[in-house]
């Protein structure tokens, strides 16, 4: 049996994914998976014995994906775009489960209620029951690999202090960041050093936290070092973005500072705590992309006391 997942979204997304490799992996145990999602998988992947198929969704790039993925059987996704709906319909895959919310979702030969109840990893596992998987055989925790190697190379190479917070501020959303005076209070009252990390396009901003003795990475990992130097933290604090779920997957405690979206959506850690401002107009959406107020004040709604609090919590 060769089953197939597709997920083409962000970084977090994808490491949310990794409960139904896992699963699949024990109820299934023959069978061989394939994995399609944007290039990073690549790198984000590896260590998992599953077929990478990076598709950077160019026009011509869909025909070709065509052929690499007509042999299997069965097509698992939780990305609800027509592209992807579309895609595997052509592919003539004859089983194809993804999200009653999808577009074009009478494409696929079975859907599943999306519950925005429950945890994107409990969300996704659901697209495992019309295989007749049950709910006692799937597995929950998130996964990723990094060597040994991998992190004495990041800790010589950054000269990273045996213990540190990493602090992940920025965001593809705007509207997900905490304000930056939250972030140099927060640096200013830590008991222990911290490692900032962004990429190349927060390189300018990273200077406005303005904080002595911060090693900034920002703009300096690729993903493999940026994963590496994750796994060697005491603790990652990060806007609601995917270096959470990537700590999580490398079993580090996160602390998610929401600003306008929310747990409710269902991306919080599954290890670790959230915060959330307490503002009447918050949540906005899951990818919130214009204040629907103007006032910008759930970006300050979290006090910088709260977050030092939850991190005693964890590093006590």
């Amino acid at each position: 049996m060769r089953i197939l997942l597709w997920q083409t979204a962000y970084l977090g997304d994808v490491v949310l994914t990794t409960p139904l490799v896992l699963t699949l992996k024990k109820v299934f145990p023959e069978a061989q998976i394939g994995f399609v999602g944007r290039s990073f998988i690549k790198d984000l992947l590896k260590g998992f014995d599953v077929e990478l198929i990076p598709f950077d969704k160019g026009f011509t790039e869909s025909f070709r994906l065509l052929e690499k993925i007509r042999d299997y059987q069965i097509a698992i996704t939780p990305h609800i775009s027509a592209r992807t709906a579309l895609i595997l319909f052509l592919s003539h895959i004859p089983i194809r489960i993804g999200f009653d919310r999808s577009e074009l979702r009478w494409l696929y030969t079975h859907t599943v209620k999306h519950l925005w109840s429950l945890h994107e990893v409990d969300r996704n596992l659901r697209l495992l029951f019309p295989l007749g998987v049950k709910e006692w055989q799937v597995i929950r925790k998130t996964k990723l690999f990094v060597s040994e190697e991998e992190k004495e190379a990041v800790r010589f190479k950054f000269s990273l202090p045996e213990e540190f917070i990493l602090l992940s501020p920025f965001s593809n959303f705007a509207l997900k960041e905490w304000h930056m005076e939250g972030w140099r209070k927060l640096i200013r009252n830590l008991q222990m050093p911290a490692v900032v990390v962004g990429t190349s396009k927060d390189t300018e901003r990273a200077q406005e936290l303005g904080a002595r003795g911060v090693i900034n990475l920002v703009g300096k990992t690729n993903i493999r070092e940026l994963l590496a130097v994750i796994s060697l933290s005491k603790v990652v604090i990060s806007c609601d973005s995917s270096p959470v779920h990537m700590a999580n997957a490398l079993d580090v405690p996160a602390i998610s500072i929401y600003t306008s979206t929310s747990p409710k959506y269902g991306f919080y850690p599954l290890k670790g705590y959230y915060l959330t401002p307490d503002v009447s107009c918050s949540p906005c959406s899951p990818n919130p992309k214009m204040c629907k107020t103007g006032t910008h004040a759930c970006l300050s709604g979290v006090k910088a006391e709260e977050v030092l609090k939850r991190l005693e919590l964890l590093t006590c």
